[in-house]
């Protein structure tokens, strides 16, 4: 299995950080995508949050998992379907899925698209 390709993370050295998505998505469409056509690059890993900006082309997708906290997919751009628990969810840009550790799912691209994943770590 590929493992995906960061390209940086943002550690917080004051009370706040302001990330440009508009950059950073232009960063993230340069790089070479992998076997499974997505990339993704980790905005913040900090105080038992994680938020990974992922781009994934049409046909691509993300294989059925899942995460030990709870987690949100917000779609920036594109189109994307997911299977969430026992549930098929159309998601178009400028919408935002929400759901509970340990729930498996799965998103496929039906059109390249950009996604925005917030992960709670609960071990923090």
């Amino acid at each position: 299995m590929q493992q995906h390709t960061y390209l940086r993370t943002h550690d917080l050295s004051a009370e706040h950080l302001l990330i440009d998505l508009g950059e950073a998505g232009t960063e993230l469409h340069g790089l070479v995508p992998g076997d499974q056509r997505r990339r993704a690059v980790t905005l913040v890993k900090q105080s038992g949050i994680n938020v990974v900006l992922t781009h994934i082309d049409a046909g691509g997708s993300l294989a059925e998992h899942s995460a030990p906290g709870p987690a949100t997919v917000q779609v920036l751009s594109g189109h994307v379907r997911m299977k969430v628990g026992d549930q098929d969810l159309d998601v178009p840009a400028g919408r935002l899925v929400a759901f509970d550790a340990n729930v498996r799912h799965k998103v496929d691209a039906v059109e390249d698209s950009t996604l925005l994943l917030t992960l709670a770590d609960p071990a923090s």
